[in-house]
């Protein structure tokens, strides 16, 4: 008999507790449905990039991250991929 192998675990968007085959595929989704301006589409990287690009270039706040879990859409925290 040979050794178990250890199951990995999928990345997964902690916005939306969505998996994904692997971390490239997560930050084009995040990209996509959580960091995109709701104004001119841009698809930024991060939840206070999209703060500081909705303010800077709309002179619009944000208080929240579009389509997260209410729990999870502070716009302040920096997550970027699994990180």
């Amino acid at each position: 008999m040979g050794r178990k192998k250890k199951k990995q675990s999928k990345p997964w968007c902690w916005y939306c507790n969505r998996e994904f085959e692997d971390e490239k595929i997560l930050i084009q989704h995040q990209k996509a449905k959580h960091f995109k301006c709701h104004i001119c589409h841009k698809k930024l990287y991060t939840g206070p990039g999209l703060s500081i690009h909705c303010m800077q270039v709309h002179k619009e706040t944000i208080d929240k991250v579009p389509n997260s879990l209410p729990n999870r859409s502070n716009v302040d925290i920096e997550i970027y991929g699994m990180e």
